[in-house]
């Protein structure tokens, strides 16, 4: 045990420890360690064994070679070895526009929009600052390789038309819709395509924009097949027959 008592006053230091914190985490006395560091008595091996566990330590490296302050950062950064490493992260939470909720969020969408009354998903590694979620309730974006189905949720990031590249994701707010479409800049105007060739375009010039969220993340409800099926065809049909219907009575 040529170099445990140094290594000891070493770990000490590195942690910041004093005497009796580090006494009790092993549940020893202070004269104990003190004794240990300045090498006047040895450990019990359960001792030592608890010890190098508890700091990720070798027993060889512990017992017998000079640890360093490099070594002893080393270990931080490749093993756990406090208890507080451990401790529960909890994710931002993020309000999602539901299908039921998508009317009232047109009504009364403001930029101090009470976000209390929406649901809420929490994901990791994703900021909730200036951050929707929609769920996807309509076959408009599918038909290409990515396509999105009812229940898919997609989040985006309220942004400003003008910084928008074209063929970006978008959801877009006017003030009777709340749309999923690709966002073009067309001579000035707004133009939002769905990738389902039966949904036709639609061309906005900039004051009717209220809000507007570039789709950052996707998260499919399930595994879509690359083909649509023939009840998703006869669901877009009875769309954009509806469609036909509410403009022709406008």
């Amino acid at each position: 045990m040529l170099m445990f008592g140094k290594n000891l006053k070493k770990i000490r230091s590195v942690k910041r420890l004093s005497q009796q914190e580090f006494a009790d985490i092993f549940e020893l006395k202070r004269g104990t360690l003190g004794a240990y560091e300045e090498g006047r008595s040895n450990p019990k091996l359960e001792t030592v064994i608890k010890i190098a566990n508890h700091f990720s330590i070798g027993l060889e490296e512990l017992l017998i070679s000079e640890l360093t302050v490099n070594k002893l950062l080393k270990f931080n950064e490749l093993l756990t070895v406090e208890n507080d490493s451990y401790k529960r992260i909890d994710f931002e939470g993020i309000p999602c526009v539901m299908p039921q909720d998508k009317y009232d969020f047109i009504r009364d969408y403001s930029e101090k929009l009470d976000t209390a009354k929406f649901s809420v998903i929490k994901l990791p590694y994703i900021e909730s600052e200036n951050r929707l979620a929609f769920a996807v309730d309509d076959l408009a974006m599918t038909g290409v390789a990515l396509e999105f189905f009812p229940k898919d949720i997609i989040i985006g990031v309220k942004s400003i038309p003008n910084s928008i590249e074209d063929k970006s994701l978008v959801v877009v707010l006017t003030k009777s819709e709340l749309l999923f479409r690709r966002f073009y800049l067309v001579e000035g105007n707004f133009v939002l395509k769905a990738d389902h060739h039966g949904v036709e375009d639609l061309t906005l010039n900039p004051k009717e924009i209220i809000g507007i969220w570039k789709i950052e993340h996707i998260f499919n409800y399930g595994i879509h097949a690359k083909e649509i099926s023939y009840e998703n065809r006869f669901a877009v049909l009875e769309q954009s027959i509806e469609a036909l219907k509410n403009n022709n009575t406008k």
